[in-house]
C-alpha cells in the first residue's frame, strides 16, 4: 500500500403560549384584578413516508383507510397518542404525521416495528426545523456508479429517515455520479459525521454532510493510499473487511470507463496521517495473496 500521486486523487467534486386576558368591565371604578391564563400544549410528532411503503398501501390503499388503521392501533398501543394522524404533502414529500403528548411515547413509536404495516417506518418529525437551513439535514453522496439509479438510492437511504428530495446528477465527462439527499430531520444525518461511507450494490459510496465547511469536506479526501496488485474483478464490498481492519473510512476500486470492469487497484481513505501510516507499514493480503 502506498500514497498515490496528485493525479491519482483527482475526482469529481463533489408560539408563544396562548394567553387569554380578562379585564374589568367598562365603567367599573373598582376593577377586578387582571386574570392571565396561559395554556401550554405538548406536541411531539413523528412522520412516515407512505409512498415508500408499498405493502402498507396494498392493505390500506386510501389516505382515510391508512389514517384510521394507524389511529386505531396506536390508541391501543401508546397511552399518550393523541389519536390525530394526518396526511401532508404529495409525491416523495407526502407524510403521515402522528402526534403524542410525550417525547417518551413518540420515541418508543419511532424505535418500534408494527406488523400491521411493517414497511411504514416512523421517524422524528419537527415542522419548525423544516423552515431552517436545509443543509443541516442534507448529505452529499459521491462515487455513484452509473448503473445505480435514483430509485436505488431512495430505497437504500430511506432507512435513515424520511427523504424530502433526492437529486442525482453528474458533471460533464465524469466517470461517476453524485447526489444530494435531503431529509426532514437533522437526526437522520448525525451518523454521517463519523461514518464516511456506505455500501450500495457492492459499491462504496462516500457521504459528506452538506453543512460541512470547505475545509471539512477536503479533509475527507486528504489521507488516501493506494492498494495495488488486486485480483481481477474485485469490487468495493470485497475489500470491506480488509479496510475495516486497517481502520480505513472508505475504499474505491476505479472502473474502466468503457467496459465498467474493476481495475486492479483501490484507493483507501483514512481519517488521519497516523492511521494511514500505520496501515502502510502492514503487509496485507487479499484472498490469500
Amino acid at each position: 500500500m502506498h500514497a498515490p500521486s496528485n493525479k491519482d486523487l483527482q475526482q469529481p467534486p463533489n408560539v408563544s403560549p396562548d394567553i387569554d386576558i380578562t379585564g374589568a368591565p367598562e365603567g367599573d371604578h373598582t376593577p377586578d384584578p387582571v386574570v392571565t391564563l396561559a395554556i401550554t400544549r405538548d406536541d411531539f410528532q413523528a412522520a412516515a413516508a407512505p409512498n415508500a411503503a408499498p405493502e402498507s398501501l396494498k392493505k390500506f390503499p386510501t389516505n382515510k383507510a391508512l389514517i384510521e388503521a394507524v389511529n386505531n392501533l396506536f390508541l391501543e398501543t401508546y397511552e399518550s397518542f393523541t389519536g390525530k394522524a394526518r396526511m401532508t404533502g404529495s409525491g416523495e414529500a407526502k407524510r403521515l404525521v402522528i402526534h403524542f403528548h410525550t417525547a417518551e411515547a413518540r420515541d418508543l413509536c419511532v424505535g418500534s416495528s408494527h406488523p400491521e404495516f411493517s414497511d411504514l417506518i416512523f421517524h422524528v418529525h419537527d415542522p419548525r426545523q423544516l423552515r431552517s437551513n436545509k443543509d443541516l439535514w442534507a448529505i452529499q453522496v459521491t462515487d455513484i456508479s452509473f448503473f445505480i439509479k435514483k430509485d436505488n438510492l431512495m430505497a437504500y437511504f430511506k432507512k435513515f429517515g424520511n427523504i424530502t428530495s433526492c437529486r442525482l446528477f453528474s458533471r460533464p465527462n465524469a466517470k461517476v455520479q453524485q447526489a444530494r439527499i435531503v431529509y426532514d430531520h437533522a437526526d437522520s444525518i448525525v451518523r454521517f459525521t463519523d461514518q464516511w461511507a456506505v455500501y450500495c450494490f457492492s459499491t462504496c459510496l462516500r457521504i459528506t454532510p452538506c453543512f460541512y465547511t470547505v475545509d471539512q469536506k477536503a479533509a475527507r479526501r486528504q489521507y488516501v493510499a493506494t492498494l495495488t496488485q488486486l485480483p481481477p474483478n474485485v469490487k468495493d464490498i470485497n475489500l470491506a473487511p480488509l479496510t475495516h481492519d486497517l481502520g480505513a473510512k472508505a475504499v474505491k476500486v476505479p472502473l474502466s470507463l468503457n467496459s465498467y470492469k474493476p481495475k486492479r487497484w483501490a484507493y483507501v481513505t483514512f481519517n488521519s496521517q497516523e492511521t494511514m501510516d500505520a496501515a502502510m507499514e502492514q503487509t496485507v493480503s487479499f484472498q490469500g495473496k
